[in-house]
Order: structure tokens, then sequence, then C-alpha cells
């Protein structure tokens, strides 16, 4: 069985500070590191348009990225339990809610599995863009949870990072509203003034959770592109997930206790593990009993701190 273990590895500039920690803090984690062999992918994140994560996927799905670029197989990877009656030669384009946080110097970009979202609250947020959309070369065909369905007409190729990428940092370091084609630049513009005062978000403040303030649109490539074949069992721990996306480290390295907990179970079994960082993919492998014997324990400490 493969272990797929995401945000497993911190950016290569909180890589070595975070080596202590692992150590004290996940003995089952770093036991893994010591007695398995590692095989590394580095991974051009501003070619492939989306995370690592999605990116193993779309390949575990024979998705093939023009120009090496993956990000328009992540519409139709997703909506492909929501939206599975839509024609399989279309280009597929989600629209997805999202919260961007405005700081002083820079602006954070939450995705909507992060908020919270209820059914009504998508409903009311997707029907109210309706007017917006109306006025542009795009339409809103259908929705479901917090995706809605886009037909952004046939002439449109814009490569659009995924949400999940984006949300990776600063959204200043991937994202300008003057990249962006004018006609979606005013929709994302004006879908974010409608949405200030909306009633959804007065309540939503009221109850102390974040707004849902802005859109993102994404896709491009059909879901005749996307093969998923059968594979091997997996088990996906996403523990560290999220605290690695925003790169909060304080909260990564306290959460290490409890990835620590969700291993110790499988660590009795032979198994592949698939670790995640922000730009690479590292599979462990069991080392070869008489390895082992001659391990060294710190030889993982020099891929894990290791920068492209």
């Amino acid at each position: 069985m493969d272990i797929v273990i995401l945000g497993a590895i911190p950016h290569d500039l909180m890589a070595k500070e975070s080596e202590a920690y692992i150590e004290k803090q996940a003995p089952v984690f770093t036991r893994l590191l010591q007695t398995h062999k590692a095989s590394t992918e580095w991974l051009d994140i501003e070619t492939i348009g989306c995370t690592p994560y999605e990116y193993y996927q779309l390949k575990k799905a024979n998705y093939q990225g023009e120009n090496n670029f993956y990000a328009k197989g992540v519409a139709p990877l997703y909506a492909s339990t929501h939206f599975n009656t839509f024609p399989s030669h279309q280009a597929v384009y989600l629209m997805e809610l999202t919260y961007v946080e405005i700081g002083q110097h820079h602006a954070s970009l939450y995705t909507s599995d992060e908020l919270n979202i209820t059914p009504d609250e998508a409903k009311a947020l997707f029907d109210s863009s309706i007017e917006v959309l109306a006025h542009s070369p795009y339409r809103l065909l259908q929705h479901n949870n917090n995706m809605a369905l886009m037909d952004m007409g046939d002439n449109f190729t814009l490569p659009l990072f995924s949400p999940s990428l984006l949300a990776t940092g600063h959204l200043n370091d991937w994202h300008q509203l003057g990249d962006l084609a004018r006609p979606l630049r005013n929709v994302l513009a004006e879908l974010q003034i409608l949405w200030y005062n909306h009633p959804i978000n007065h309540a939503r403040q009221e109850r102390g959770l974040k707004p849902i303030n802005s859109a993102w649109i994404y896709g491009g490539a059909c879901f005749n592109e996307i093969h998923p074949v059968s594979s091997p069992t997996e088990k996906v721990l996403s523990q560290l997930s999220k605290v690695h996306l925003h790169q909060d480290w304080g909260r990564w390295i306290a959460e290490l206790a409890t990835l620590d907990t969700q291993l110790a179970p499988l660590s009795q079994s032979f198994h592949r593990y698939i670790l995640f960082g922000f730009d690479r993919i590292v599979t462990l492998t069991p080392k070869p009993f008489w390895a082992k014997l001659i391990n060294n324990k710190s030889e993982w400490k020099q891929w894990w701190s290791q920068s492209k």
C-alpha cells in the first residue's frame, strides 16, 4: 500500500531547522526516514501551474500537460464527481469560492475547503454572480457545493494556475490582476465588490468565520483527457496539508505528533511512502535488511534539507 503524506516536507528554508523538531516530536516518522531509501522528483511549480499533489494525481490519471502545464487538468480532475454529465470533449472550467485576506504588504488566498461553506451559502453567492456574468463573455452553467461549471467561450485559452497553488504563500507571488484578460479581470473584481457587503458574509463574520469575498476560475482540459487507471491501494494523510500550504511552520511542528500517531500502526508493515513538499515529491521505499544493519541514522538529512 502507498502511504501519501501531504505537506510532509517543509520549504527548503525551513527544512534544516525542522530536523531537530522531527526527531523529538515524531520518532516514528524519523524512523521511516532513517530506514527507507529516498527518490526525489523536483518540479518547476510555475511551469506546471499546480501543486505537487495535483500533479501527482494528474500523472496517475495519464493526463499529458501541454508544454508541461498541468493546471488545465485540475478542473476535470475535480469536476468528475460533480458534473459528470458535461460533454467529455469540451473544455472544463470551474469557478471556486475563495477568501482573499489583504495584508499591509501582501494578500493570501484560502480555498473553499478551508472555509466551511454551507450549500445554502454557496447557492446564494453563485446565484448572485449570474447578474455580473451576464455582462461578460462567460456563463455559469451549473453549480454543486463550492464549485460552479463555467462556459468561458470557444476562444478562451489563458493558462490559469490552480487555486491550491495560489494559496501557497502570498497571492502576490503567483498572480497579478494585470496578468489576466480584461473581461476576466473585470468579472473577478466585480464579484469582490458584490460579495463584500453580501448578507451571507455579514452572517459568517458574526459567527467568527472568514467571509467568502472572492472567486477563482481555472481549468481548460477536457474530461476525455483524464484516464484514471486502477492503482495500488492508497492511504492519504493530510494532517500537515493546510498548515504547510500557508507556511505556518509553528503549527506544522505542533502537528508532527498527530502525524506520528497516524503512522505508528502503519509502520509495522512494509509500505511505500510518498512525501509531498512545496516543489518536490519524495518516494520512500524500504531499504534491504543488510543496509539497515549499517544504516547511517543521519543520512536522510542530506536530501531533507536539499534545495533544487
